[in-house]
């Protein structure tokens, strides 16, 4: 039994799994670029004000989940529940508003929330996203869903639905948060503790609650979209307008808030039915006050986030074929004393020329040395013993052909490269 474990809520990410991780990323910066998305890194760790002004101080994700401390300068920081905030935080102070009217970024990192670990859901997990900031134009929404929707495909989930939603804006919200009062307050102390303590304060959450999202009556209350202003109802029938345009269908899901203050307008979730009790593999909406709050000018944006996890789930659930295990180039086998360190400067030359090499560090015999070539999947072998670096040749082998040819060591590299370039 190990002495140490890694702490629950985390997960230790092989090689062999690493190679689906590294082709889902590679996929979607390949696909956000096409989009004309750029990549932006922001800290893992941010002063606590960005989350509790940024997410909202009502959420269950400042309430209970932020891992958060003190430094040693009595600064409180937070290591990120989430991406938007860090990137807004990022784009105010940087000045990016003035660069162009709109910005449009893409990034990839470990999140950190202390919650139930269940299928799909850790306490330190990695998170995908996109941001768009500076349009409030609807074909942006159209945009930003269609990405997600196209991005979801490539990765093979062809089995999810589109919920939709818009959560309107301030001016709405009032208005419907009155509605929501009325209609809640005969059942209020039926509540659970989280939705009483809402009660008045940030309302319209209740219909986001886990525990109560099937009460009768929460499950009755009045629709925002019933209660959306004007600008807001025809921003939301031009955004359903330009997703049919791009024959992406949808369903609109009048209960559904999402989990995060900052949304306004635009709401959206992907569901997938398989992955167990997370459902959710990738969501996101409008945030258009959000820039302001943080500091920055009076400007719009908008975004979407999934789980790599749960998108792993997924693909698994719908039988998406894993990615082949890295295949090497060359294994240089060397019998003999001589022969090991003259292996040491073949196989420095071959990789400083690009090809791909390894060798066996294990004293292993010539055949477990053939053994390993095969697991390793190598295409050719180059065996050097005593007689071979005596008269300064080498012997290769092709293991697909199990053709074997003795050539000059100088002429070693430049064979390869013909031959490994015709595999390609």
């Amino acid at each position: 039994m190990a002495q140490f474990a890694k702490p629950r809520g985390t997960a230790d990410i092989l090689p062999d799994q690493v190679l689906e991780w590294r082709a889902i990323e590679d996929e979607a910066r390949r696909l956000f670029a096409t989009y004309h998305y750029r990549e932006i890194r922001t800290p893992i760790f941010e002063h606590t004000e960005v989350f509790q002004r940024g997410v909202g101080d009502t959420t269950d994700i400042v309430q209970k989940e932020m891992y958060t401390f003190m430094d040693r300068g009595d600064r409180s920081l937070t290591l990120r529940p989430e991406g938007t905030a860090g990137v807004v935080r990022a784009y105010v102070e940087e000045k990016q508003y003035g660069n162009t009217n709109t910005q449009k970024y893409f990034y990839f990192g470990p999140m950190f929330r202390y919650e139930k670990p269940q299928a799909g859901r850790f306490r330190q997990f990695y998170q995908y996203g996109v941001e768009v900031m500076g349009s409030n134009d609807p074909r942006v929404d159209a945009e930003v869903i269609g990405l997600a929707d196209h991005f979801l495909r490539q990765m093979g989930i062809e089995s999810f639905e589109l919920h939709l939603n818009s959560v309107g804006c301030p001016i709405c919200r009032a208005s419907h948060k009155q509605q929501l009062i009325k209609h809640l307050e005969p059942v209020r102390d039926q509540l659970c503790k989280d939705c009483q303590s809402r009660f008045g304060k940030n309302t319209l959450r209740i219909l986001d609650c886990k525990i109560d999202h099937n009460h009768p009556v929460v499950a009755s209350a009045p629709a925002i979209t019933d209660a959306l202003c004007a600008d807001c109802a025809h921003q939301f029938n031009e955004v359903k307008a330009y997703l049919d345009l791009m024959g992406i269908s949808y369903q609109i899901d009048k209960t559904m808030v999402r989990g995060l203050d900052y949304y306004t307008q635009t709401a959206f979730e992907f569901v997938e039915g398989s992955i167990g009790a997370v459902s959710t593999i990738l969501g996101g909406g409008r945030y258009n006050g959000l820039i302001e709050m943080l500091g920055g000018p009076d400007l719009p944006g908008i975004g979407f986030a999934g789980g790599v996890e749960r998108l792993l789930l997924a693909r698994s659930a719908q039988g998406v074929t894993k990615q082949e295990p890295d295949q090497i180039d060359v294994l240089v086998v060397a019998m003999g004393d001589q022969a090991i360190k003259t292996s040491v400067q073949i196989l420095h030359e071959l990789r400083k020329s690009g090809i791909s090499a390894d060798a066996d560090y294990s004293a292993h015999s010539l055949k477990a040395q053939f053994k390993l070539a095969d697991r390793l999947h190598a295409r050719y072998v180059v065996l050097l013993g005593e007689d071979e670096v005596s008269a300064h040749q080498v012997s290769v082998r092709n293991l697909d052909t199990r053709e074997q040819e003795l050539m000059e060591q100088a002429n070693l590299v430049d064979y390869l490269h013909v031959r490994l370039t015709n595999l390609s």
